[in-house]
């Protein structure tokens, strides 16, 4: 807006030293002669007629800012039309309004500043500066915030729309057992749920910078560093993501006030390469990107529901934000296609807020996970029953606690559901199993 604000003022300014220039050299003196007769022969002056040249000179330079700035500013070219013409009708009403009072009024160089302050608007809303607003109202529209939206159209470069491979970071909110809340609730209090979670997920992960790439009544995606190349788009989603979780306690909070019913979450988190574009037809077109980053980042949201965690990250991501960001490990996961074994983890902080207690408590769930893949459950057993904070719910700790007691008690018997779906690489699961 900074930008089209200047551009408006320099048209104005331009426009109305040009305008007064024939105003003070009596360019207009024999047009404004004639009115005032045809005035008079319309019975419409008395014999002395009174001019206020100084309200003239002040209209000239507002009709020509003001024409600019609005013509420059609306998108739709109907609307930049239809403001011209309003301009010049309101402009050329104001000399007849004002004869009914007795004063002649100038209205041929206001009229001139509003068409030349009009033809200099639309020729510069037909250059890339000009036009950027518009097409970005049109590709993004409200998957961004005011501010995002402010920054790119202020940006010196415009935005690549055509279609690039960058590195983003997919941040998934997902929405947990949603037959369950269909059955137990009314469509309509249901409906007020969901648009509930929606508006805040959305709302709080746009005004930290994301792009809204989906939304639906049972999940928020989110990426960051589509819009623009960035270095720091993992970090970004995952000081997004520890924003979000108070947000979403409180959130479960009130819908278990106001519905009975606490609202279950899980956030992935997954970085990697897309290729990102406009995708679409004329008229239903939108921006996103193609990649197995999005898949893996709604495998990870809904991994959750297995730990009972609340936040997960893919290894690209905690590659990326290793040492800004406190993490603990849940799982390995084995590709059998590429033969690749990779491991998922739970997001706890940020490292500048990471207390020495909390560091202890979180290494010792880490050693926990190194015995239990070791196979060695009673020193497993040990770190997890250590690692929970006294009278605090921890419920990936509970889930490998409950991992570890079913080795103990029976390390020869046939294996558990829980330990049957594990492979022998490493105790890793299969990643079809996420």
């Amino acid at each position: 807006m900074r930008r089209y604000l200047i551009t408006a003022l320099t048209i104005g300014s331009a426009v109305t030293l040009v305008v007064l220039t024939l105003y003070f050299v009596g360019a207009f003196e024999a047009m404004v002669t004639w009115l005032g007769n045809l005035y008079a022969s319309r019975g419409l002056f008395p014999a002395e007629v009174v001019r206020i040249k100084w309200l003239e000179i002040p209209l000239i330079a507002v009709a020509a800012v003001g024409v600019a700035w609005c013509v420059i500013d609306v998108s739709r070219p109907a609307q930049k039309v239809l403001i011209a013409l309003s301009g010049a009708l309101v402009m050329a009403g104001l000399s007849p309004t004002l004869a009914l009072y007795d004063v002649l009024l100038d209205p041929f160089s206001v009229l001139a500043a509003v068409v030349l302050s009009s033809a200099a608007s639309f020729a510069y809303a037909g250059t890339e500066r000009g036009l950027r607003k518009r097409v970005l109202e049109e590709v993004l529209g409200p998957r961004v915030s005011s501010r995002t939206f402010e920054d790119l159209l202020e940006a010196p470069a415009p935005p690549d729309f055509k279609g690039a491979t960058r590195e983003v970071s997919v941040l998934t909110c997902r929405l947990f057992d949603y037959e369950g809340l269909q059955e137990s609730m009314e469509p309509s209090e249901l409906m007020k749920l969901s648009n509930l979670f929606i508006r805040s997920a959305s709302t709080y992960l746009l005004s930290r910078g994301g792009y809204l790439d989906e939304s639906s009544p049972e999940l928020v995606r989110v990426s960051f560093g589509m819009l623009r190349p960035s270095d720091d788009h993992a970090g970004q989603a995952c000081r997004a993501a520890l924003g979000l979780r108070s947000r979403l306690r409180n959130l479960s909070q009130e819908c278990e006030t106001r519905w009975f019913q606490p609202l279950q979450c899980g956030v992935g988190i997954s970085s990697g390469r897309m290729t990102v574009g406009v995708y679409g037809g004329p008229g239903h077109h939108f921006f996103s990107g193609i990649g197995a980053v999005t898949d893996y980042s709604r495998r990870l949201a809904l991994a959750n529901l297995r730990y009972g965690s609340d936040i997960l990250i893919g290894p690209e991501t905690y590659r990326l934000v290793h040492g800004a960001c406190e993490v603990r490990p849940m799982e390995m996961f084995y590709d059998p296609g590429t033969r690749l074994m990779t491991e998922i983890y739970q997001l706890l902080a940020r490292s500048d807020s990471f207390t020495s207690e909390e560091k202890g408590r979180r290494d010792l769930f880490w050693q926990g996970v190194i015995y239990l893949r070791e196979r060695n459950y009673e020193a497993a057993l040990d770190c997890f029953s250590r690692s929970r904070l006294p009278g605090s719910d921890d419920a990936p700790a509970a889930y490998f606690i409950g991992r570890a007691q079913e080795g103990v008690a029976a390390p020869e018997a046939p294996a558990s559901r829980l330990l049957r779906e594990l492979t022998d690489e490493g105790h890793a699961r299969l990643i079809s199993m996420m």
